[in-house]
């Protein structure tokens, strides 16, 4: 391999790793929003949850749970479909 082949070979392998970099960085960030909106809504659950069970409402304790599955199923699949792109 004559040298100018070489440098062309390092050229687009450093084109590669660049564009990988970049796709890398998409991901961790669709990967830290979800966890950041999984944190925020938990914390909100929690504390409406926190008050129902105060007052005793059991309905609403009801909702909430329900609620927090349907959050939780989302955020999975934010998740996983985050993960798909990584690969």
């Amino acid at each position: 391999m004559s040298h100018e082949e070489e440098l062309a070979e390092q050229a687009r392998l450093i084109k590669w790793l660049q564009e990988q970099l970049e796709h890398q960085r998409t991901v961790n960030a669709e990967l830290r929003r979800a966890v950041a909106d999984l944190a925020r809504t938990f914390q909100e659950s929690l504390a409406a949850a926190y008050e129902a069970g105060e007052s005793g409402d059991l309905e609403a304790i009801r909702r909430i749970t329900r609620a927090n599955q349907q959050h939780w199923q989302s955020y999975l699949q934010q998740i996983v479909a985050a993960a798909r792109r990584e690969k």
